[in-house]
């Protein structure tokens, strides 16, 4: 009980909060803090990277478009005009240096070209000059400027295929936020050239802004987990401080009723021990009285002897009624010199061999070995755990008359005796000699019985198996050859027995 007690208050105090759990809290919001910290920059990051390719697609190419566009009507009314004097010359080369340098003049604009291909050589043009003398006289000439636009070259070999083939606009951008766009340019229904456009986007200012938005929603956040966190703290304490009354109230009256429980249990234990008790005293109050009646010159002696021998059966039968577990010393002694034979001979010819009718008992048999040693335990106690043996054999066959047999065995290799009671009746039911999980067979637990008829049956059997193991002898029961019962008791010799 006490046992039982503490592991629950054990438990009990498992569920209080202490500093403990607020460090815990605290430890717990950090890391959230950090992992928040962490999806943040995911976030941004991949914010930052869709704002870029909505850009792209919507300002960057449209710009480089219409760039590229202006370029092809420029060209295309140069090219219609054919017109040969310095004048018209001049006006158009002064239209495309006015569309190629007014478009870097945007702060970030890095780079602005036509990329044209001649002899498979990928020339550069960025001036109204060379454009002009390109498209309208064919002549590339020296370009003066192609080492300058290096990257764009060395890009575009990558494209040149793709743009030629599909004719569209494609535009790359990397992780420092620079836009490269290639514009394929279409003259008089044909491919002939490219327009590059490096871009380059500062990001900065807008990084920052959404930097600063996100740690306010982060710190907001963070708060309001916080008060959660502490709601629920306190919440908890107040929820587990009423459940540790509760318990407290709730142990305390299963303590009560467990006391109460055990003290009947004890009281019925009594009960059935007491009645159990008083029917063998009876019995051999019986038999005394009839043996002080039958006294003789002739057998005095002996029947004053199997008058001492009941008296000190009662005796002990009474000690029995005053401890529930009586001390080992008075079962096992050096002290006690039991013949087994001898006992077993007068309870078949005292008790159970008497003139008058026992029950439906035809007779017993003995067979004894003379080998069998003596043991250390006391007689009386041996008789406590085969007379009921025998009972059970004469009480579970009341339509039928029964031979009982008792021999003993004594075996020097094993250094072991054993005694066995066999009878001719129907033998025990099988269920009654299942094992159950503490290796016993249901016949010898406590209040197990096939007679319907008394609500104290079933107890003989059970006394007679407790009393072995306190001997520590084995008892165990089971089914002749024939159908009948047969109870067998193995007694173990040491300096102790």
């Amino acid at each position: 009980m006490r046992e039982i007690n503490l592991k629950l208050s054990k438990s009990v105090n498992e569920f209080q909060f202490g500093i403990r759990h607020i460090i815990l809290i605290f430890i717990i919001t950090l890391i959230f803090l950090a992992v928040s910290a962490y999806f943040n920059n995911l976030s941004k990051a991949k914010m930052i990277d869709n704002t870029a390719e909505i850009y792209r697609q919507t300002s960057i190419e449209n710009l480089a478009d219409l760039t590229a566009t202006s370029v092809e009507l420029l060209l295309e009314q140069t090219v219609s005009i054919s017109n040969d004097s310095e004048e018209w010359k001049e006006e158009a080369i002064n239209g495309f240096d006015m569309i190629l340098s007014q478009q870097t003049l945007r702060e970030n604009i890095e780079d602005l070209c036509i990329l044209v291909t001649q002899n498979s050589n990928i020339s550069a043009i960025d001036n109204g000059q060379d454009l002009y003398t390109y498209y309208l006289k064919g002549e590339l000439g020296t370009v003066r400027n192609s080492q300058a636009h290096s990257v764009a070259i060395n890009l575009y070999r990558t494209v040149e295929k793709q743009l030629a083939a599909e004719q569209s606009i494609v535009s790359f951008f990397n992780d420092e936020h620079v836009f490269q766009i290639f514009v394929p340019m279409i003259l008089k229904g044909k491919f002939s050239s490219v327009l590059y456009m490096r871009i380059g986007v500062d990001y900065s200012s807008l990084i920052r802004e959404i930097s600063i938005g996100y740690s306010h929603t982060s710190i907001i956040f963070t708060v309001l987990i916080m008060l959660g966190l502490l709601s629920m703290f306190y919440l908890s304490s107040y929820m587990v401080n009423e459940r540790e009354d509760a318990l407290y109230k709730l142990f305390d009256e299963q303590q009560s009723q467990l006391k109460q429980n055990v003290e009947l249990q004890k009281e019925h234990l009594f009960a059935r021990r007491i009645y159990h008790t008083h029917h063998k005293a009876e019995k051999i109050m019986g038999y005394i009285k009839n043996d002080l009646r039958a006294l003789s010159p002739t057998a005095f002696e002996k029947q004053v002897n199997s008058i001492l021998k009941f008296a000190s059966y009662i005796q002990r039968v009474i000690y029995d009624m005053k401890s529930f577990n009586p001390p080992v010393s008075t079962i096992r002694n050096a002290a006690f010199q039991s013949d087994l034979n001898q006992i077993i001979e007068f309870i078949v010819n005292q008790i159970f061999g008497r003139h008058e009718k026992f029950g439906n008992l035809e007779g017993i048999e003995t067979d004894f070995d003379p080998k069998v040693p003596i043991v250390h335990i006391n007689e009386y106690v041996i008789w406590e755990i085969l007379e009921p043996l025998i009972h059970n054999s004469i009480d579970h066959n009341p339509e039928k008359q029964i031979q009982i047999s008792i021999t003993t065995h004594h075996d020097k290799d094993l250094n072991r005796s054993s005694i066995v009671i066999r009878d001719n009746g129907i033998g025990f039911d099988e269920t009654m000699l299942e094992i159950d999980e503490n290796q016993i067979q249901k016949l010898f637990l406590e209040s197990t019985s096939k007679k319907p008829e008394s609500e104290n049956s079933g107890y003989g059997c059970y006394i007679a198996y407790q009393i072995s193991l306190r001997c520590a002898w084995k008892l165990s029961a089971s089914n002749t050859e024939t159908g009948g019962a047969r109870m067998t008791v193995q007694i173990p010799h040491s300096e102790r027995n």
